[in-house]
């Protein structure tokens, strides 16, 4: 299958699955982003991102969903931002939450990958969360764009799902043995797309008739070689057991795998 048509796969799917995530929110994002102090960010991510500096900076978030992080980086003091997602309705849903935070920022609605050039070189930071990297296949692709996007010496900050997580069974899958939960059941090399039909409601963790959407697998090394050959410098690199996906927690209390990293990387000056 093309490209192409992996993407628009996707965006049927979470164009279907953004109005229930909004039906099953356990908190009123409504409400909670009118706030002043408003963070959405945990104490990880909060913690690398102020020791790279992101105050008065302009900002990027690209795979940004409805744009609670950009928001929550917003109100803890960057200057404005810009959120990239391909959802017609999680773009949607970032603007009506964007009006009520009353913070500078705008939205787009494009595949990451066909960004238009004038977002290029205008940004000081872009910002990746948990659960982007999965829908491309092409990471070399992925991050020309998000090289592209930063100023010279500009950050790339990356809060993600560890690639070793993908080795294990997730409760309700036909390899996952409780009583084995660190027993290794899939391949660390996975070369064709995960296809998905039981939806991506991990909000309310409900069931509903899907539409098919595709992931695909990336090693670290296909992340490191993809950001490198970039013209992107690795700064910071730090693994962490914590699960921030919430299909991981039962692997939490082993305290022996590393189930999310944080990675900054920094465009050079003379780019």
């Amino acid at each position: 299958m093309d490209p192409i048509n992996y993407a628009e796969r996707n965006r049927e799917a979470w164009n279907q699955v953004t109005h229930i995530h909004h039906k099953n929110s356990r908190n009123n994002l409504h409400m909670a982003v009118q706030a002043d102090d408003y963070s959405d960010l945990d104490p990880t991510e909060t913690a690398v991102l102020k020791s790279v500096g992101f105050q008065q900076n302009r900002i990027a978030q690209i795979c940004c969903n409805n744009r609670r992080e950009l928001i929550s980086l917003l109100k803890l003091g960057a200057e404005s931002g810009v959120g990239f997602d391909i959802s017609d309705e999680a773009i949607k849903e970032a603007e009506v939450l964007a009006t009520l935070s009353k913070t500078n920022c705008q939205f787009v609605r494009t595949n990451v990958v066909e960004i238009d050039p004038t977002y290029f070189n205008q940004f000081d930071l872009v910002f990746v969360t948990i659960g982007a990297l999965c829908w491309f296949d092409d990471l070399t692709r992925f991050f020309a764009i998000a090289a592209q996007l930063l100023r010279p010496d500009g950050h790339l900050f990356i809060y993600e799902l560890h690639p070793i997580s993908g080795l294990f069974a997730l409760p309700g899958e036909a390899d996952y043995e409780a009583e084995q939960e660190l027993k290794i059941a899939y391949t660390y090399f996975r070369n064709e797309p995960f296809v998905i039909e039981s939806g991506l409601d991990y909000v309310g963790n409900t069931q509903y008739e899907a539409k098919t959407s595709y992931a695909f697998a990336h090693t670290l090394a296909d992340i490191f070689t993809a950001i490198l050959q970039n013209h992107l410098t690795i700064r910071e690199f730090q693994e962490y057991p914590h699960d921030i996906s919430m299909d991981f927690k039962h692997l939490e209390k082993y305290q022996k795998l590393p189930l999310c990293f944080t990675l900054v990387a920094q465009k050079s000056s003379d780019s």
